[in-house]
């Protein structure tokens, strides 16, 4: 072996990489230094930016497979004090009898210790351990730090999607949109509406930009961050809380609600794509009156161009031109067309229900601020027992447990309550305008669209022939509201009252009666 071949390693974590006496150069230097004093030859040195909690590091990794391979010409390994090599003991005197059975020497150059001397054993521990501890300290003050900057509203991990990481005047970490916030907000909007399957809005918004996967999409729709909240995690003797935010919110809580309930939810939304084909955008949606079999679509090569025909699956003759099975499922949405009678009445209907909500908020709003009240009284008076040492801490801490998860509910109830709403008659008007035309809507719009349409309109499958199109159910609201009324030829201006009660047993035109089963 040779006597003078050696090795440097220089250690520091990304926190002391500024720090005077611990940066990478400064521990170079002195370490080539002792090496010129010693008439040590280095022949290789490793520069690390890692943690020392554990020898899980890329640098020392190298430098143990290059010692192993090339142990007949290394005499040391030397680094310039024991708190750089590591700063776990237990790993780190497996590690130095490893190295010693390779016959390969482990020392500091600051705090050198012959290592043939067992007293040396007792000082190396010392150093091993200081440096433990310091660990121990530094990652108690993290999570003390991490604790009450989360507590104040401060977000202290890697920004989620949407966002970006940012220091605020007082240097302290948050959060500021970035140009994908935009998406975030469209993602939370669509899905909220629950027309859709969240897969489908997830591919198309991938399609404009956004670039997640299927469980980190789900996962960004559930985080409390979008709406400007912080969980606060349990520590120490402290509950678990949700704080307001410093950042700003992209999602208010009242959507984000929404959202949480699609989740739970198993709404019927046709069967999901495997994937888009822009020709077929009903393919899923159809099913064969004949065999009862799946409609799928494609394409048959003629004189000029192709076409494109939806058929089915099996044997059966069931085939049908793209343009003129559109124009069936039209002819089934023009029979679902609203009385104009009717839509000026639900109108009225509807925008008085507008006031009459209003007015339950604000009565809402007073009965929860009171009970805000009463249960911060009821913090104090716990705290005053607590101080007249009427209870004891333990069961200090599980009252105000309870009362501060029925407070966090209460303050985001408030929250929706004090979220200002926009009046709904222009969404009433347009939404109705918009079922006097269902036909038109669906045949002018893309695929994304009539899926849209087909989806929030028909409650199962539409059952397709060469001859026709029908269906057994469609969605509840709309069959009120397209059913034929006797007596809804006019009404009284005031308070709308629905004078009339429409038939339950005659269903819309173009939709099959229910007593009819189809074993859809």
């Amino acid at each position: 072996m040779n006597s003078t071949n050696v090795i440097i390693y220089c250690r520091v974590s990304t926190d002391e990489q500024a720090q005077k006496g611990f940066s990478l150069d400064y521990q170079e230097e002195t370490l080539k230094q002792y090496c010129e004093k010693m008439s040590y030859n280095i022949i290789k040195i490793y520069r690390e930016d890692h943690s020392a909690k554990n020898f899980n590091r890329p640098e020392w990794s190298k430098l143990k497979t290059f010692a192993k391979a090339n142990k007949k010409d290394i005499y040391k390994v030397l680094f310039a004090k024991w708190d750089r090599f590591s700063r776990n003991t237990e790993q780190a005197l497996t590690v130095l009898r490893e190295f010693d059975l390779i016959g390969i020497e482990l020392n500091a150059s600051e705090q050198y210790l012959g290592m043939t001397n067992p007293d040396n054993k007792f000082i190396l521990s010392i150093y091993l351990t200081a440096g433990e501890v310091e660990r121990d300290k530094i990652s108690s003050r993290t999570i003390s730090g991490t604790y009450q900057a989360k507590k104040e509203g401060y977000f202290t991990g890697k920004a989620p999607y949407g966002y970006d990481n940012f220091r605020d005047e007082f240097k302290k970490s948050t959060l500021k949109p970035n140009k994908y916030s935009h998406l975030v907000k469209k993602a939370f909007d669509e899905v909220a509406m629950n027309i859709e399957p969240v897969e489908v809005i997830r591919k198309r918004l991938k399609n404009s930009g956004m670039k997640l996967e299927k469980s980190a999409f789900n996962k960004m729709l559930k985080n409390v961050v979008y709406v400007g909240k912080i969980k606060v995690p349990e520590y120490k003797k402290e509950s678990a809380m949700l704080v307001d935010a410093k950042h700003e919110a992209l999602v208010d809580l009242e959507t984000f609600k929404k959202v949480q309930d699609v989740f739970k939810s198993k709404r019927w939304h046709g069967i999901k794509p495997n994937n888009e084909n822009l020709d077929f955008p009903m393919r899923d949606f159809l099913t064969c009156e004949i065999c009862g079999g799946q409609i799928t679509g494609s394409k048959s090569k003629g004189r000029v161009k192709k076409y494109a025909y939806y058929h089915c699956r099996n044997t059966c003759k069931t085939r049908v031109p793209v343009e003129d099975a559109h124009i069936k499922i039209a002819n089934i949405l023009l029979g679902l067309k609203v009385n104009p009678n009717v839509k000026e009445m639900f109108s009225v209907i509807l925008n008085d229900c507008e006031a009459e909500i209003n007015g339950n908020r604000e009565n809402s709003l007073k009965a929860k601020i009171e009970l805000q009240k009463s249960l911060k009284s009821k913090i104090e008076d716990t705290e005053d027992l607590l101080i007249s040492k009427d209870i004891n801490k333990e069961r200090f801490n599980s009252i105000i447990e309870r009362i501060n998860l029925q407070l966090n509910e209460v303050n985001n109830e408030i929250e929706i309550l004090n979220t200002r709403k926009d009046s709904i008659k222009t969404y009433v008007d347009s939404g109705l305008e918009l079922l006097v035309n269902l036909d038109q809507m669906f045949l002018n719009s893309d695929y994304h669209g009539k899926r849209i349409v087909a989806g929030s309109i028909f409650n199962q499958k539409l059952i397709f022939g060469n001859d026709n199109c029908r269906t057994t159910k469609v969605n509840e609201v709309i069959e009120v509201l397209t059913r034929n009324s006797k007596g809804s030829g006019g009404y009284k201006k005031g308070k709308a009252v629905i004078s009339d009660s429409f038939s339950a047993n005659v269903p819309g035109a173009g939709v099959e009666p229910a007593r009819f089963p189809t074993g859809v």
